[in-house]
């Protein structure tokens, strides 16, 4: 099945058909949905009087980057729009003694709209010259275990490793060029993970995932 966004009237019409005694089997036919789903949608409706859960109230995590750091980010930008996040990362643990992960530091960059798109924009006309000084002034400060330079801007393909881990070692991993999306980790999940999953209780029967936004797929529930 794939993944598409069911709106609130077919998940009330399910459970209305339900209701009136409808079979399990035939609601899934006509409707095009799972069971796992209608079974989702009453437990939710139970709950909360609606097919759809409301939005949660908490406003989430404080930003941790202080309003100084990200003017100085916001001019660094300015000079130089093409950085990584991960160079802009390791700018901030030399130059502020700030420690970020990739994820806290794009939150915290788009909460206050300093977005990629953005800084591109601001810096259509940056000089080179000025650039390849501040490359060379950032090279200066930063050096390895043994003392010898090294540099922090060297970019060529990226890929992305996905594993499968138990508490005995890896059963599956795949990589990409780019990053992964939806889409790719669901089809990872269905052709190298469940393979060698068993129904529960038994030994590998217990998926674990974290809150990553691609893993917020209801086509995976379905699957899973």
């Amino acid at each position: 099945m794939v993944n598409r966004r069911i709106s609130p009237d077919l998940k009330e019409c399910a459970l209305t058909l339900w209701e009136k005694g409808w079979e399990m089997m035939d609601i899934v036919d006509v409707l095009s949905v799972s069971r796992a789903s209608i079974y989702r949608w009453q437990a939710i409706f139970e709950e909360f009087g609606s097919v759809n859960r409301p939005p949660s109230p908490l406003r989430g995590r404080c930003r941790i980057l202080t309003r100084a750091i990200l003017t100085a980010i916001h001019e660094l930008h300015h000079d130089d729009p093409d950085l990584y996040l991960d160079e802009l990362a390791l700018w901030l643990a030399i130059h502020h003694d700030t420690i970020i992960s990739i994820s806290a530091l794009q939150r915290n960059l788009e909460e206050t709209g300093l977005s990629r798109k953005v800084m591109q924009k601001i810096a259509q006309e940056r000089d080179e010259e000025l650039r390849e000084e501040w490359r060379e002034l950032l090279r200066s400060e930063a050096f390895s275990g043994d003392g010898s330079e090294f540099d922090v801007f060297v970019r060529g393909d990226r890929y992305s490793l996905l594993p499968a881990m138990t508490t005995e070692g890896y059963i599956a991993a795949r990589v990409v060029p780019g990053s992964f999306d939806s889409m790719e980790f669901y089809d990872f999940v269905a052709e190298e993970v469940l393979p060698q999953m068993n129904p529960y209780p038994a030994e590998r029967s217990v998926l674990v995932l974290d809150n990553c936004r691609i893993h917020h797929n209801d086509a995976l529930v379905d699957l899973v």
